[in-house]
């Protein structure tokens, strides 16, 4: 497992801002009413903003932050690619376009309909079988 949600690329904007809810590095964030970091819980969101590991306070991929903790994110352009998370019960292949879910909230399914694309899978990645309902896979996503 990357010990970093920036897998790739430089082409980013680094900011912080405090978290509205539980948030996990590699979730897919949006802003709440009251300007605090969620979870994009939009399907087709046009989110392409990624919470980032605090690493230098010694936090992982894998440490959350709770509500009200300020949360350091990347709002990333085309190409940028990141440890993100897959929706449980998704299977998808090396390419295949990707958006925010609306079920599980932070994390990414294949992308349906006229939706907004925002990222595309990097490599296949399975999600469908040992996942628990409303759990995530962690896996690489290019940011479109």
């Amino acid at each position: 497992m990357p010990n970093t949600i920036i897998l790739r690329g430089d082409n980013y904007t680094h900011r912080e801002d405090r978290a509205n809810e539980g948030i996990t590095p590699g979730h897919l964030l949006d802003f709440a009413g009251n300007d605090r970091l969620i979870k994009n819980a939009t399907s087709g969101g046009r989110s392409r903003m990624f919470a980032l590991e605090a690493d230098y306070i010694g936090n992982t991929v894998t440490t959350a932050y709770a509500s009200g903790e300020r949360v350091p994110y990347a709002d990333c352009a085309p190409g940028t690619v990141v440890w993100a998370h897959l929706a449980s019960g998704e299977n998808v292949a090396r390419g295949a376009a990707l958006m925010g879910d609306a079920t599980v909230a932070g994390a990414l399914i294949a992308h349906t309909g006229t939706n907004f694309q925002c990222a595309e899978a990097d490599e296949d990645a399975d999600a469908s079988t040992g996942v628990a309902a409303a759990g995530t896979l962690r896996f690489r996503a290019r940011v479109m």
